[in-house]
């Protein structure tokens, strides 16, 4: 039977799934279109904001302020057909937290730290950001040597005297979150194909062509199948669609494609997961440099926490797991922690994009309406903010 729909959404990731969720509620019709077998293969969402600080006019205080976990909480909860828990360290000495859904996704509220050598670049701009923060009324303590080291997730006091913790100064931040995205997207795309129905959750898809009528397509195996669409196409950029997203504006809307590169920038990013004989800080996010350290698990973190590490690098050239990435490494996990040696459960190289414009692209493809999303990838909670705000404006 040929599908009649009043908005046909064309994106992987969770952002096609907030956007119909959206629709959905306001009464139109929907169906997707996912060129991925599955959802979530790109993983494009981030559980936190990496908080790279690359200029000194980034508005500090709007940055700290939307990953409050109460700001989380406020923009992933509409779209979201269930409960979400927010988890404190405060939390884990009451034991009368029957009313809580275990099995919910979590936003967990942690201290973010900052960490440098005490010489060089890197002190000069912890300081700054220090006392930016200072002024700005997040009442940031700075630390130092061994003081500051013990707060570090992973950290070891094994050998402590021998290691030159009196090297490295930091501070400790306000408590921002992060959120359980597997536990949020998985809930999110069971909701939404019952919602629909299946065959209007269509995977494994490539558009053909498109005209006035609607969209011509083609899955993986069969015959080509047709959409009618009446209002209009939604395609969601990430780093996966990119491609086919230049394609189109290059055919039907050149002009935008040096506004599109004027604002996103590339960024490149290895995440390694280590294992820790010992339970881990749960309740702090460090940043050293170029690194991102903290450790995860799903639901509230236990007591003393969970045992596996997080670590996202920074690659500020092409070239991913090289001999620099080992090097900052084994420097974490040997000089500063104090380990005497490391488990890598696996590397994930990830890319994402730093938007600065995020205003929908609207064009004319064959005489039907065709808007391009940007800004669907990075921190959950900023895309289920940007796509409620570009479909609110549909």
């Amino acid at each position: 039977m040929k599908l009649k729909v009043d908005y046909l959404l064309v994106g992987t990731g969770v952002a096609p799934l907030l956007a119909a969720q959206r629709l959905t509620q306001r009464g139109d019709t929907v169906a997707i279109l996912n060129p991925d077998p599955d959802f979530f293969l790109e993983n494009s969402e981030l559980p936190l904001d990496l908080l790279s600080f690359e200029t000194t006019d980034t508005d500090l205080n709007r940055r700290f302020s939307n990953n409050t976990p109460e700001q989380m909480y406020r923009d992933l909860v509409p779209e979201f057909p269930g409960a979400i828990e927010i988890s404190k360290e405060e939390d884990q000495k009451n034991s009368n937290l029957n009313y809580q859904v275990e099995s919910a996704p979590w936003i967990r509220a942690r201290r973010r730290m900052w960490v440098a050598p005490t010489q060089g670049a890197s002190r000069d701009r912890l300081e700054s950001l220090y006392l930016r923060a200072l002024d700005l009324g997040w009442k940031p303590q700075w630390l130092e040597g061994v003081s500051m080291a013990r707060r570090f997730p992973g950290f070891s006091t094994k050998s402590v005297e021998s290691r030159d913790l009196d090297a490295w100064v930091g501070f400790m931040g306000p408590k921002l979150g992060d959120v359980d995205v597997s536990r949020y997207r998985t809930g999110l795309l069971e909701f939404v194909r019952e919602r629909l129905g299946r065959e209007n959750v269509i995977t494994s898809a490539h558009i053909l062509n498109s005209d006035q009528k609607g969209v011509r397509f083609q899955r993986s195996q069969g015959l080509p199948s047709n959409i009618e669409v009446n209002r209009a196409v939604l395609s969601f950029w990430t780093p996966k669609m990119e491609r086919s997203l230049r394609q189109d504006l290059e055919k039907f809307h050149p002009r935008s494609i040096r506004g599109f590169n004027d604002s996103a920038t590339r960024q490149l990013w290895e995440e390694w997961d280590l294992i820790s004989r010992d339970p881990v800080n749960p309740f702090v996010v460090a940043h050293l440099e170029s690194l991102r350290i903290w450790s995860y698990g799903e639901g509230a973190p236990p007591h003393g926490g969970w045992n596996r590490i997080k670590v996202m690098r920074r690659e500020v050239s092409t070239r991913l797991v090289g001999e620099q990435s080992f090097q900052d490494i084994s420097r974490l996990v040997f000089q500063f922690m104090g380990w005497d040696r490391f488990t890598v459960r696996g590397m994930t190289p990830r890319t994402f994009y730093r938007w600065n414009q995020m205003t929908p692209i609207e064009y004319d493809s064959n005489g039907l309406r065709s808007l391009i999303i940007p800004a669907c990838d990075g921190p959950i909670h900023w895309i289920a903010s940007q796509v409620r705000k570009a479909i609110d404006g549909v």
